[in-house]
């Protein structure tokens, strides 16, 4: 797993699916990752979370408040998240002119993905238990932990598959080297940031696209 696996993943489920719904995404995401191995799917998370640091920036937090976007600290990551599930080329744009977002769709409930900060920890939970007990085991697990009373979804037993398998401590014992990092690093090449200090009444001076796409009603209502 390497930065152009980690995009190709992204623009293939994109291909797939209808850019708009977000469950589809999940899905498609999860099943695409559970093509690779546990420690691969690790790595793609990694790498997310690298590109995530590179796009905390002042300039793109006041482009998520033109959206109209929440851009609390939660809403900032979970719009981050929005960005690199739109693919490599909207990110990398994106990072170099905030401002084009103006071009970009944006779903009527807000730019904002937080389910996908988390749909490699999933994928990573099932790989991890198949890899460990194997498929059969696995399902027997399963089978006799959804016949115990009260349990009968499937989700909240991928969400104990989750807990008992740490994608985090697989990223610990096997960090993404500086080589890759470097390679990330080179591939954004980042403009100068605007101040921390500023504030909505500056946003039509600082994103004026993007404003003008919002106070006209041209981004309200999109898919």
């Amino acid at each position: 797993m390497d930065r152009e696996t980690f995009w190709n993943v992204i623009d293939e489920v994109n291909s797939s699916v209808d850019g708009g719904d977000q469950e589809a995404i999940l899905e498609a995401t999860q099943k695409k990752l559970l093509e690779f191995s546990a420690a691969d799917i690790a790595r793609w998370h990694e790498i997310k979370r690298v590109y995530m640091e590179l796009a905390y920036r002042n300039d793109l937090w006041a482009a998520c408040a033109a959206t109209g976007t929440h851009c609390s600290d939660d809403g900032f990551m979970d719009f981050r998240s929005w960005l690199i599930s739109q693919g490599r080329d909207v990110y990398m744009q994106v990072l170099q002119d905030p401002d084009s977002l103006a071009e970009v769709e944006i779903p009527k409930e807000g730019a904002d993905f937080e389910a996908y900060g988390y749909v490699a920890l999933n994928a990573y939970g099932q790989k991890k238990e198949i890899e460990t007990k194997g498929l059969a085991s696995v399902l027997k697990d399963y089978l006799a932990w959804i016949g115990k009373e009260g349990q009968t979804s499937a989700e909240s037993y991928l969400r104990t598959l989750e807990y008992r398998n740490d994608i985090y401590q697989e990223i610990d014992a096997h960090p993404l080297g500086a080589e890759e990092k470097e390679k990330i690093l080179e591939e954004v090449a980042l403009r100068p940031d605007i101040s921390s200090c500023w504030n909505m009444e500056m946003l039509p001076q600082i994103m004026p696209r993007l404003c003008w796409r919002y106070n006209t009603g041209q981004g309200m209502g999109m898919s």
